[in-house]
């Protein structure tokens, strides 16, 4: 996965206004330091966003969103960190450049313009000769040519070097064409392509740009059915979405997204009339691709295949949007029916009747436990499911609708989510501990001042860190380029950095410095205090006067300081 250059970022923040940027999209008013206005991403009408023009920061005190501007851009539209920064830097005439960790390797303009080239060879072989195959599969699959051509289906021929030829003529490497995932390196030295007989369905990111591809066998090669391209500095597995980027703008009219599997069930609910519709690539949902939703819409419909391992899927992917705060719904198709296959046998109002008998996610999940597992993996579930929120308030909501759906009694389950099933754990539902709250000064230091951070591992820093929540947000922060930090934070992360960075000018963080490294250093003269009077009274059991007096001094030593 390609990693941005930090100068990169730097420069575009130096080149680029938060307040211009956000204020395209957020009618904001300035309140002393800061500009304030409705947030752009929760329904509201109150000034609860606030942008800080001085630090290049903004927070959303309703839903917590926070980040810099590059975070404001990936956010509001649905794109991963590396689109946005492209974007960017192409608006503030910034040179980007990559550090892939490779060598050698092709710049990211290079590889998009080879998944341009495929495009087009794909078309024009469709609409050729030798895409007759595959024309006579679209229309046996009742394709339309103007999903076909919104979409930009194309179709590769049962040939080893029909796309390397053309990649070759225009100039492009065999090396650039591996990293491309685009052809296959042989043993030998060779190449040969990894897309042969197969009707081409592009993979756009939301920038519209084709990324990658997924390919549908229509001979028995004894290939796979379905083959997506490998992962490449463009496309990450499980990141992305097809059919979002031309469903974007429904969405958000809409508010709402129909989320399918397959690439024909995507192509069929477009065609029929859901052009709010769009589809997880042949993989479980992702808290990658959950995320990506997030940035367009609150509300998904799932609608899976009618068999047991649809229901199965629906259900696991009810969690993980429940769990990220989103709401779900959904829709039961018949058993042994597909999107594509029951559009085409009731048509469009006989599913949009199914989607307004949709059924809510949570009630589903918990009909689901009921029916597949006993009451003790019930209660497991519950306790999994509400322990896997990171949002307490979200936690706090679903609880008793859980409870009540599984017949569980509301304080036990409680009791039970903040035990961690029985282990002891603190509970997540109480207000801070002392020791979180220690862990909150510690980590505003490290916030404030990445630039010393030597400093603090050379304090035993991350041992002094009471939660695993702390010491995880520390990893990330450790030794990292202030400019890359917030993509590698999640939302509760990226509220705290945020916050904290803000309050730094009320604040003086130079005292905070010194009380901090103060107590570690206390901390540390503490531990080891205790380890030697552990090492004093073992030497005392066994009779060993030599060390015994030596240990002696060293606690002398250590009383005096």
């Amino acid at each position: 996965m390609a990693r941005v250059d930090p100068a990169v970022v730097a420069e575009i923040k130096a080149r680029l206004r938060i307040e211009d940027l956000v204020g395209r999209y957020v009618r904001l008013r300035r309140v002393g330091q800061r500009l304030v206005g409705p947030c752009p991403f929760h329904q509201e009408t109150k000034p609860s966003f606030s942008v800080n023009p001085e630090q290049g920061l903004y927070y959303c005190f309703g839903c917590q969103a926070a980040g810099d501007i590059i975070e404001f851009y990936r956010a509001f539209h649905g794109l991963d960190f590396m689109d946005a920064v492209v974007a960017l830097a192409e608006e503030a005439g910034v040179n980007l450049t990559l550090a892939s960790g490779r060598a050698k390797g092709s710049s990211r303009k290079r590889l998009l313009e080879m998944q341009l080239l495929a495009v087009q060879a794909f078309r024009e072989a469709l609409a050729g000769s030798a895409g007759t195959a595959a024309r006579e599969y679209m229309e046996q699959r009742g394709i339309s040519r103007a999903v076909a051509d919104a979409f930009a289906l194309g179709f590769a021929p049962a040939r080893w070097d029909f796309l390397w030829r053309a990649l070759r003529r225009a100039g492009f490497s065999a090396e650039e064409a591996v990293q491309g995932g685009l052809v296959t390196p042989t043993p030998k030295g060779g190449v040969y392509d990894r897309f042969r007989g197969r009707l081409m369905f592009p993979i756009w990111n939301l920038t519209g740009q084709v990324i990658a591809f997924g390919g549908r066998a229509l001979g028995e090669d004894g290939g796979p059915k379905y083959l997506n391209s490998p992962e490449t500095p463009l496309f990450t597995k499980g990141d992305h979405l097809y059919g979002l980027f031309q469903a974007r703008r429904a969405v958000g009219a809409e508010g709402r997204v129909l989320l399918t599997e397959g690439y024909v069930d995507v192509l069929t609910l477009h065609q029929f009339g859901f052009p709010a519709s769009c589809g997880v690539l042949g993989t479980a949902l992702t808290p990658e691709q959950v995320h990506r939703l997030a940035g367009f819409t609150r509300h998904v419909d799932l609608v899976l295949d009618g068999d047991a391992a649809g229901r199965k899927a629906a259900c696991r992917s009810a969690e993980m949007l429940l769990a990220q705060g989103l709401s779900c719904a959904v829709m039961e198709l018949p058993d042994g029916e597909d999107v594509d296959s029951f559009l085409r046998r009731y048509g469009a109002a006989a599913l949009e009747d199914i989607r307004t008998r949709a059924v809510d996610g949570v009630d589903y999940c918990a009909a689901w436990v009921r029916a597949q597992h006993h009451p003790a993996e019930a209660v497991a579930w519950a306790v999994g499911f509400l322990r896997g929120i990171k949002r307490l308030d979200l936690q706090a909501y679903f609880l008793p609708r859980i409870a009540g759906a599984l017949g569980l009694a509301e304080q036990e389950l409680r009791q039970a989510v903040a035990s961690g099933g029985g282990r002891g754990a603190a509970a997540r539902t109480h207000a801070p501990s002392v020791t979180s709250q220690r862990d909150r000064e510690l980590l505003a230091v490290a916030i404030w001042f990445p630039q010393r951070h030597k400093d603090l591992e050379a304090l035993d820093f991350e041992a002094a860190l009471g939660t695993e929540r702390g010491r995880a947000l520390w990893r990330k922060l450790c030794g990292q380029p202030a400019e890359t930090v917030l993509p590698r934070l999640d939302a509760g992360e990226k509220a705290f950095y945020v916050q904290t960075q803000m309050q730094a000018t009320h604040v003086d963080i130079e005292a905070s410095w010194e009380s901090v490294c103060a107590w570690l250093r206390r901390r540390r003269q503490q531990q080891t205090f205790a380890e030697v009077q552990s090492a004093l009274a073992a030497a005392q059991q066994r009779g060993d006067r030599s060390e015994e007096l030596r240990l002696l001094a060293i606690l002398s030593r250590l009383q005096l300081q």
